[in-house]
């Protein structure tokens, strides 16, 4: 939610959900402090799930199929899918009307409905918006796909990779630390002499990558313009992404971007020229447009969030750039 307060300066009220798999468990709460007064504890359940019996529900646990499963390598697939149709859901519930203020008359425009969704948000969204004729309008940040991709290449996820291939049987870790799967990133020359084990890891990757297409968001893009779906229509989106994003590779992005031909409605943010001097919690560019609540790069995260509320009022006709900040170009 740390986007409600951008987007109302604009006109717009913020509705969230949890995603598949995440917000803790069933019985959270959350507190909330007001000064001077008694705190109010609120119920905010979760969904997470206890899928490996420990006790404990972790920060995304129940969002895929468990490591070390037999449907392992199904991973996320289903979570983006439900996540996907639950968003839907939430759109028709809005559109059957909103009393915030117990008048008796909806308070939220029922036809104005747009979506922003930020990294796993930006991956499923593209799902939604290629799917739902009710979501006209759409901008997905920092997302790219698919996501093996993803986690082969981003250094953040690729431990887990590595501990899914230590976990096969027989394992397929070609190294001892690291794997080593011979394939060359887009402009890269081709690999004539693939390392020992690494075609056998690049079967592995294949595979995950069929079982995850239904939730593919490559694979979904054509969708949103080149080709919409019957009855569906084409869609006025925006994508956001940074230069030297760690969590979701600029590579994997660019597919997206290619295999639905978006590039003209894609914004860039030149991380690049602005990291020097910032600290090492700012070195990775891929949540830029939640920065708005450090100082350091605060301007970047507005920057990034006003683009998003302009874009909607808009009605995704206009994408404004912010060149004179060197934020967003």
């Amino acid at each position: 939610m740390t986007m409600a307060g951008t987007m109302a300066r604009f006109g717009h009220a913020t509705v969230a959900i949890n995603v598949v798999g995440h917000g803790g468990g069933p019985e959270g709460t959350l507190t909330v402090l007001r000064t001077g007064q008694e705190a109010v504890t609120l119920p905010a359940g979760g969904r997470g799930v206890d899928q490996d019996g420990d006790g404990r529900i972790r920060a995304t646990e129940g969002v895929g199929a468990p490591a070390g499963s037999p449907l392992a390598l199904v991973s996320n697939r289903d979570g983006l899918r439900q996540t996907t149709a639950d968003l839907m859901q939430l759109v028709r519930a809005i559109r059957r009307g909103v009393d915030v203020d117990g008048d008796g008359q909806p308070d939220l425009d029922r036809e104005r409905i747009a979506y922003v969704g930020q990294s796993f948000g930006g991956i499923y969204g593209t799902l939604l918006m290629a799917v739902d004729p009710l979501v006209r309008v759409g901008v997905l940040n920092v997302a790219g796909g698919p996501i093996v991709e993803i986690a082969r290449q981003s250094p953040v996820f690729r431990p887990l990779v590595v501990d899914q291939l230590k976990r096969r049987q027989p394992p397929l870790m070609n190294g001892e630390q690291d794997f080593t799967e011979s394939i060359p990133l887009p402009g890269e020359a081709p690999v004539r002499e693939p390392a020992a084990g690494a075609l056998d890891i690049q079967a592995y990757f294949d595979r995950a990558e069929w079982l995850s297409q239904p939730a593919n968001p490559v694979a979904f893009a054509p969708y949103l313009r080149q080709a919409p779906l019957l009855g569906v229509g084409a869609k006025a989106v925006l994508y956001q992404w940074a230069v030297g994003d760690r969590t979701a590779p600029n590579a994997t992005t660019a597919a997206l971007l290619r295999a639905g031909r978006l590039e003209a409605v894609s914004s860039l943010y030149r991380h690049d020229q602005g990291v020097a001097g910032l600290s090492d919690r700012f070195k990775n560019p891929h949540g830029f447009l939640v920065w708005t609540l450090f100082p350091e790069v605060h301007a970047v995260g507005r920057a990034a969030q006003e683009q998003v509320a302009r874009f909607f009022v808009a009605a995704g006709r206009q994408i404004e750039m912010n060149r004179d900040r060197k934020s967003v170009v």
